[in-house]
């Protein structure tokens, strides 16, 4: 960070916006030594694509070793919830319209249980300043992208929202969750453009 300013502007910036938007929180002083055998600390570090080198993702290393254990090993990886490519893609291609889309951060948009953060720790410094010399401890409030359980429990939630609140729509919106996902892509096309923004709008307030 120290030889490249830039580089530590877009870090400091990625975990402000982790903190502003509750990805993420200081360990409460009542946890802070907590000795159950359930805290753990991850490594972090920035991944930047070369096609898009404005971007930073800050990527915890959930298989990360210590005294030959990561935390990845203790973790369930559940069952398979992910509809196959091939299905989503024929079924994409059925109708004249079609539209695509993502969910923002799916990963992310799961809580962990309170007393399940502490094994999702991490170092940072105060404010971010890394000159201050003082860091502090926080946790991870959702579930990581690179942790072996992440995309079971997100694909789960997804669909426990079509199942708990599909109701409320209509069932072209609850099937669509269902079916025309894969993992946090959706890929679905209608038989005219009426149909596809009525759709568009009710998938929206779904994943609300």
């Amino acid at each position: 960070m120290k030889k490249n300013s830039k580089f530590a502007e877009k870090y400091q910036e990625s975990m402000k916006n982790m903190s502003d938007r509750g990805y993420s929180e200081p360990v409460p002083d009542h946890d802070r030594m907590r000795d159950d055998g359930k805290v753990w600390y991850l490594p972090h570090h920035a991944v930047v694509r070369e096609d898009k080198p404005e971007k930073m993702r800050i990527v915890f290393d959930c298989a990360a070793r210590c005294q030959d254990v990561s935390l990845n090993d203790c973790l369930l990886q559940g069952p398979e919830h992910t509809n196959m490519l091939l299905d989503v893609l024929l079924r994409f291609r059925t109708e004249n319209v079609a539209f695509t889309a993502d969910i923002e951060g799916m990963f992310n948009q799961v809580k962990v249980p309170n007393t399940d953060r502490d094994l999702l720790r991490f170092l940072w410094w105060k404010g971010g300043d890394y000159s201050s010399g003082i860091i502090e401890h926080h946790r991870i409030t959702v579930h990581p992208f690179g942790a072996k359980s992440s995309p079971s429990i997100a694909c789960h939630a997804l669909r426990e929202t079509a199942a708990e609140h599909g109701s409320d729509l209509s069932p072209e919106a609850r099937r669509t969750v269902l079916e025309n996902f894969y993992v946090d892509d959706v890929l679905k096309s209608t038989s005219d453009e009426a149909t596809a923004i009525s759709l568009i709008q009710e998938l929206k307030i779904l994943c609300q």
